[in-house]
């Protein structure tokens, strides 16, 4: 009777995988392929953030992202869902700036991917 059951449960889950088709990574829906271009900071990116935690390990910090500059004008990234992410500082001064603010504190920063694959904070930047 086990053997039974365990096969008929083993062909139910087969046949569910067969039907799931999963998404190639070409054609993704556009949100999801518009912010993973977003998080790739692959130029220099002016964002606002609010301070999560501070990353004492990785010497970093964790924001959630609030607003992007796309050139012309701030968009509001709060109706999306949370996006946090950690950052590094772009050297040992701006790590203890950072030390000193409290979390839910709104930074402006300019990021951009370091050639080690990190988010790295390029400069503090006055609210706008």
């Amino acid at each position: 009777m086990k053997i039974l059951v365990a096969c008929v449960l083993a062909l139910l889950l087969g046949s569910a995988l067969a039907l799931a088709q999963p998404i190639p990574p070409g054609e993704q829906p556009e949100e999801f392929e518009r912010i993973i271009q977003q998080m790739k900071f692959e130029k220099p990116t002016r964002i606002v953030g609010r301070l999560q935690a501070i990353d004492g390990y990785e010497d970093a910090i964790w924001i959630v992202w609030t607003h992007v500059h796309d050139g012309s004008r701030w968009r509001d990234l709060r109706n999306q869902s949370d996006m946090m992410f950690k950052v590094y500082p772009r050297d040992v001064g701006m790590m203890d700036f950072f030390r000193k603010l409290t979390p839910g504190t709104s930074i402006h920063l300019t990021v951009q991917m370091d050639a080690d694959g990190n988010r790295r904070v390029l400069s503090l930047d006055e609210g706008a």
